[in-house]
């Protein structure tokens, strides 16, 4: 009851996964995602043991076909599963039970495989796995621009309710890269890709006050901040705290940018000053 992706990004090794349905949380129950070994789906009947097993296997050096093979190999309901995976090295394995509720399917590509049951309409998986090839860009953007195709060809036969995405790096040293979820929502795809753009506005934050911290230049940073503001939007103003903190530091304070974010939240001012404090002393 399920439409999923599962792939590995050539350029950068990472490994990503993405899930869409009309079933509540599927995020905490479909994918699963190991840094440095692979990632997958089990739906249709999901059996979690398979986020468990396949990793496990693959982490052994087993080929994804092997590995699905031997985990199935005791299963009794294997005709109701759908399973998909991407090892760390692009390959691919995948299973659609006879038994899975129609229109239900698969199809691997290159470094991708994609799968769908009780859908809309058949070849939504040629969907995703052609929209995933032909888009550039990092693997979430590529993984959420699949997902969106196929939502907007028909998608689940049931309607929307949750979606999720996740992104490992393809070392295990790397570890998780991205890992959002929806669990219920009238547009879940929508909702990830609004979630997609606040992380990617965090992260430029983050990345800003790190460098910040380092002593680097300041008005990369604060093109970078304001950047990240425009991620977070109006409710959200941290980005610009920061910002004021990066002017505080390169000797320039913005006192009327502070005071607009005082008024609205007075903890700034204290922040602020506790931050500052040894800057504007010396200012």
């Amino acid at each position: 009851m399920t439409f999923s992706l599962a792939a590995r990004c050539a350029r950068t090794g990472q490994l990503g996964v993405a899930v869409a349905s009309h079933s509540l949380g599927v995020g905490a129950v479909v994918p699963w995602a190991r840094p440095g070994v692979g990632v997958g789906v089990t739906q249709a009947l999901t059996d979690r043991r398979y986020g468990r097993l396949l990793p496990d296997l693959l982490a052994n050096g087993l080929a994804p076909p092997l590995a699905l093979k031997l985990a199935m190999i005791d299963d009794e309901k294997a005709a109701l599963r759908q399973i998909g995976l991407v090892d760390v090295q692009g390959r691919t394995a995948g299973h659609t039970g006879g038994a899975c509720v129609a229109h239900a399917g698969r199809r691997a590509g290159v470094g991708v495989v994609a799968q769908g049951n009780m859908l809309a309409a058949d070849g939504l998986w040629d969907v995703m796995v052609d929209r995933f090839t032909t888009t550039p860009g990092p693997l979430a953007e590529r993984l959420l621009a699949a997902m969106r195709a196929a939502d907007e060809a028909g998608g689940d036969v049931r309607g929307r309710q949750a979606a999720a995405v996740r992104v490992v790096d393809g070392t295990a040293e790397g570890g998780v890269v991205l890992d959002l979820r929806v669990d219920d929502h009238p547009d879940p795809l929508a909702e990830l890709e609004r979630l997609h753009g606040l992380w990617r506005g965090d992260r430029l934050m983050h990345a800003s006050i790190a460098a910040m911290l380092a002593g680097s230049e300041p008005e990369p940073i604060l093109a970078d901040l304001d950047l990240a503001q425009d991620a977070f939007g109006a409710g959200n103003r941290e980005p610009s705290f920061w910002r004021c903190v990066a002017l505080a530091a390169a000797g320039r304070p913005d006192r009327l940018l502070l005071n607009e974010l005082v008024r609205r939240r007075p903890g700034w001012g204290e922040l602020y000053r506790s931050i500052t404090s040894t800057v504007e002393r010396t200012s």
